[in-house]
């Protein structure tokens, strides 16, 4: 399996889980879920979906129940709509990378306000 086709796959289901989250799955622990990214193992067996939650971390562990309570019929949805051989199991992952990145983003701009009301000090 070639690089391309298995980024071209990875996206693919990426794509399909995410509407299907938005437009098919009824379950309101998993309305404010958002699909990052998809890892695919080399044979398509398996799927490694990392995904994140819209407006905050939530409630992680009710999220990840809804996840995990759907996954059969997202599985059913991909069976319709790939080409392949293999229908993935899927695994769902919590991407922890964008809380990183609110905490960095918070941190910098703290020491930008503490660096400015210190040179307002010495300017008085």
């Amino acid at each position: 399996m070639s690089e391309k086709n298995k980024g071209r796959v990875e996206e693919t289901i990426r794509y399909l889980i995410a509407e299907a989250l938005l437009r098919r799955v009824k379950d309101p622990r998993v309305s404010a879920v958002s699909i990052t990214s998809v890892e695919v193992s080399r044979d398509y067996s398996f799927a490694r979906i990392m995904y994140n939650i819209v407006g905050g971390s939530g409630d992680l562990d009710n999220v990840k129940r809804g996840l995990d309570s759907c996954k059969g019929f997202i599985r059913s949805l991909l069976k319709g709509k790939l080409k392949t051989r293999v229908i993935p199991e899927l695994a769902f992952i919590y991407d922890e990378s964008l809380d990183r990145a609110m905490k960095i983003e918070n941190l910098i701009e703290k020491m930008h306000e503490e660096e400015k009301e210190s040179s307002e000090e010495d300017g008085e």
